[in-house]
C-alpha cells in the first residue's frame, strides 16, 4: 500500500452527511451479504506480534479513486488469513453472512476518534446484528505516535486482524486513506467502500440496512 501521509492522514470532516445517507441508501438496496470472518484457537506455533503474516485468496480490489464511481463495486471481495496481535487465527472468508471490514492504523487522529466514539457505543448496544463486524490494524509503524497498536485496542470490542509489515490486507482491499470501511455483502460482493469517519449511530444503521437486505 502506498501508505497515507501522517500529515494528511483521511480526507474525513470533509466529507458531509448526505455521503453517510448515500451509503445507508445503497446499502438498503444491496444484494445479500458476504465476506465471511471467523476467528479460532491460537495456533500452537502462533507469533505474538504487532504484526502478523497475511495470506491473501483471490484478486485485490482496486485502489479506492479519489473523485467518481468506486470501480470496486460488486467485484468479490478477496479472503484474508491472519491472526490477531496475540497470534489467534482468523480468516475473512467465505460464510455468506453479511461483512463490515474497518481498516485503522494507531497513528491516524481520524482511526482514534472512531474507535474512541464506537467503543462505549458497542460495550452498551452490542455488535451490530446480523452482520460481523471485523477490524484490521494496519500501516503500523514503531517510530509513529500511539504505537504499539495492541495496547491501544485493547479495549476494542471488535475482533481485529494484525496486518502484515508489507501491509498485504490492506493493499488487498485498496484503501487511500484511514479509517477505511468495506461493507460486503452475503455473496461475497463490495456493497460500498467508505474512507473517513463514520458516527456509530449511522454505522449501526448501515449494518442493519445491510442485514435486512439479505
Amino acid at each position: 500500500m502506498s501508505r497515507q501521509s501522517k500529515d494528511n492522514p483521511a480526507p474525513v470532516r470533509s466529507r458531509r452527511l448526505w455521503i453517510i445517507i448515500g451509503v445507508l441508501g445503497i446499502l438498503a438496496i444491496a444484494a445479500a451479504a458476504g465476506l465471511s470472518t471467523k476467528g479460532g484457537p491460537t495456533a500452537t506455533n502462533a507469533t505474538i506480534g504487532e504484526t502478523q503474516m497475511v495470506t491473501v485468496t483471490g484478486t485485490a480490489l482496486p485502489r479506492y479513486p479519489k473523485q467518481g464511481a468506486d470501480p470496486a463495486i460488486g467485484m468479490r471481495a478477496p479472503q484474508l488469513s491472519g491472526s490477531s496481535f496475540d497470534g489467534t487465527r482468523i480468516s475473512i472468508g467465505d460464510d455468506g453472512k453479511p461483512k463490515i471490514i474497518v481498516f485503522l492504523t494507531h497513528w491516524c487522529p481520524h482511526c482514534q476518534n472512531d474507535v474512541n466514539e464506537l467503543t462505549p457505543y458497542i460495550d452498551e448496544n452490542g455488535l451490530p446484528p446480523g452482520v460481523e463486524f471485523y477490524s484490521v490494524a494496519t500501516a503500523t509503524d514503531a517510530t509513529a505516535p500511539n504505537y504499539p497498536p495492541s495496547k491501544w485496542l485493547a479495549d476494542w470490542p471488535v475482533p481485529t486482524m494484525a496486518d502484515s509489515p508489507e501491509n498485504t490486507a490492506a493493499n488487498a482491499f485498496g484503501l487511500n486513506a484511514f479509517p477505511f470501511f468495506v461493507f460486503v455483502t452475503a455473496d461475497g460482493k463490495v456493497d460500498f467502500r467508505f474512507p473517513g469517519e463514520i458516527p456509530p449511530e449511522a454505522l449501526f444503521q448501515a449494518a442493519e440496512r445491510l442485514a435486512a437486505s439479505q
